[in-house]
């Protein structure tokens, strides 16, 4: 899950690479924007825009805070949950198992109810045997619905973490559309008359 996130936020942050080479006005510097999209408000603070820059650094910084939160949050239900799948549910190797098995063993007793569920519903497909390590009993339906609420954390942090994720990578891409636009604010075009071999034209020149 971790690495797929990173992952994520890594695509993000480089598809905003087609903008900063797009230079059809010639008004777009690559380094600069590159600043921004690699650190965001780092352009900015090129450009003198200082107010802006601490804003888009704070953003980052809080960011990257919560998102180490939310992981190390949602590790420690990971934790309580196999702990309590093996300890109080008497399931064998449970960080070997599927996210659909564990979602399963929170909804009923043990594995002879399950099974027997998915006998009436014709569903047999599904059902489980103790042979191949997937039985469960609960000590008791408390503990069963503690785990139930220790799985459901689990997913809420987890989808809280891919959701900082998102933020980060949209952070990334505003602080880069801010600093092109701080570029083109900074381009000035100073056009003369010139007189070349006796013939008369106009110059332009572009200052950055």
């Amino acid at each position: 899950m971790r690495h797929l996130n990173i992952k994520v936020l890594l695509v993000a942050i480089l598809a905003v690479f087609p903008i900063i080479g797009e230079s059809a006005d010639g008004l777009i510097s690559k380094p600069s924007v590159l600043k921004s999209t690699l650190i965001p408000g780092w352009g900015e603070h090129s450009y003198g825009a200082h107010s802006k820059g601490y804003l888009f650094n704070g953003i980052e910084a809080a960011l990257w805070i919560y998102a180490g939160i939310a992981s190390s949050t949602a590790r420690s239900h990971e934790n309580d949950l196999y702990y309590f799948a093996s300890e109080y549910g008497q399931i064998t190797d449970p960080q070997n198992k599927s996210d659909v098995f564990l979602d399963r063993v929170s909804k009923y007793e043990s594995m002879e109810a399950y099974n027997e569920q998915m006998l009436r519903n014709r569903q047999w497909d599904r059902i489980y045997s103790a042979e191949n390590g997937y039985n469960w009993s609960w000590e008791s339906d408390e503990k069963r619905v503690e785990y139930f609420d220790i799985k459901t954390e689990r997913y809420l942090w987890r989808q809280r973490l891919t959701y900082t994720f998102g933020a980060i990578a949209l952070n990334h891409l505003i602080s880069t559309m801010d600093a092109l636009y701080l570029k083109r604010l900074n381009t000035t075009m100073v056009i003369q008359p010139e007189v070349t071999d006796g013939s008369a034209g106009l110059r332009i020149a572009l200052t950055f």
